[in-house]
């Protein structure tokens, strides 16, 4: 039985990063490993700087006294919940080192032991999103002579910064297998001279049935069509309201932010993972500009529309493409066409079991064990 160590964003406190962990680690136990997740902290996830940081925002310095005083009191309360439902998730279902890593000089200095060493899902190698290269996400820890391999990495965008390309060239050479999420992560590799192949975000690599085990019971019993909007868009909220009022059907929406109270739908405030996952289950309608948004509608057969954000959209072109879901897209905030057009998910789930097989031969290849017939 081999162990792999696994590195990803663990720590980030949304309900994607979280989600697709999960699923890393029951891809990696069907096909017989032992994993474990690194528990490394970015500096700026770290739960006291994060509680530290929650009271400022630089847009309410021109604020009076009790309007900024009321900001800082919700963001402080967002954030304690924030850290308190993701770190129960991970205690309760995520298997992670025992120790916590701060830096890449930790990690060199006492790295975990495995077979394999593996990057792992998300924006694990988006410069933008990660503050600069972090070396970590790069496995510069991993003892010489280990396998290293990349599942379903993301850069998060279609080209590298010109900066970064002959260091991220240099950090990726080690790698026997790489596998990134989105197609113009594979254009990336080969702009680098390396190969690479793309495969389903893990959340899309485990069924709908595999996904049950830990959905909760409906928290509503009529009809209702879900929000969840992770960007600040005025023509967001006047589209929902508009297809709310057409259908005649009651907005139901996840925030995650304390100013989305004010915001179309009835809000369910950082609800916990198991019943984010309800929420799309017993979806009448999705409206989303997330791509884990996107992911679990396109996974529980939902009718859904995307509203792009305003960045790193690539993930979310990337997932519609390859299921043949383009024109799920709103281009056209008059345009109501999305909620009228029927799936065909019977081809959709045809799609997602040849790509979920993908992955299972990718990884069997990349560790080295016996491809079944």
């Amino acid at each position: 039985m081999k162990k792999i160590s696994v590195i990803t964003l663990h720590r980030v406190k949304n309900y994607g990063s979280v989600l697709q962990t999960y699923a890393t680690q029951v891809v990696f136990e069907k096909l017989g490993c032992t994993v474990t997740f690194v528990d490394f902290w970015r500096k700026d996830l770290i739960d006291d700087k994060l509680l530290r940081n929650a009271p400022t925002a630089s847009h309410m310095w021109n604020k009076n006294f009790v309007t900024r005083m009321i900001y800082k009191l919700a963001r402080r309360i967002t954030t304690l919940k924030k850290i308190k439902v993701f770190n129960s998730f991970i205690n309760d279902n995520i298997k992670i080192t025992q120790q916590r890593y701060y830096s890449i000089d930790e990690l060199q200095q006492n790295p975990p032991e495995a077979d394999v060493y593996c990057t792992g899902s998300d924006q694990t190698w988006n410069s933008d999103y990660n503050g600069g290269i972090l070396t970590p996400y790069f496995l510069e820890y991993a003892p010489e002579k280990k396998p290293c391999i990349a599942y379903s990495a993301s850069f998060g965008k279609n080209d590298l910064d010109n900066w970064e390309v002959e260091d991220t060239k240099k950090l990726l050479q080690k790698y026997s297998a790489i596998s990134t999420r989105e197609k113009s992560g594979v254009d990336i590799l080969q702009n680098l001279g390396l190969e690479g192949i793309q495969l389903l975000d893990p959340s899309l690599a485990l069924s709908l049935d595999e996904w049950k085990t830990i959905i909760s019971k409906p928290l509503f019993y009529k009809k209702y069509m879900l929000i969840y909007q992770l960007n600040k868009s005025k023509d967001f909220d006047l589209y929902v309201e508009k297809i709310a009022k057409k259908k005649g059907i009651p907005l139901i929406r996840i925030g995650v932010y304390p100013g989305q109270v004010l915001q179309p739908g009835k809000m369910i405030y950082i609800p916990s993972v198991e019943d984010f996952l309800s929420l799309f289950y017993y979806a009448e309608f999705v409206i989303t500009d997330s791509f884990h948004g996107t992911a679990f509608s396109i996974n529980f057969n939902k009718k859904f529309a995307v509203i792009y954000p305003p960045k790193y959209s690539t993930r979310l072109q990337s997932i519609l493409q390859l299921t043949g879901l383009e024109n799920h897209v709103v281009r056209d905030y008059n345009d109501f066409s999305c909620f009228d057009k029927e799936i065909d998910y019977q081809k959709v789930n045809t799609i997602l079991k040849e790509e979920r097989n993908k992955v299972k031969v990718f990884l069997l290849e990349a560790l080295n064990l016996k491809i079944e017939n």
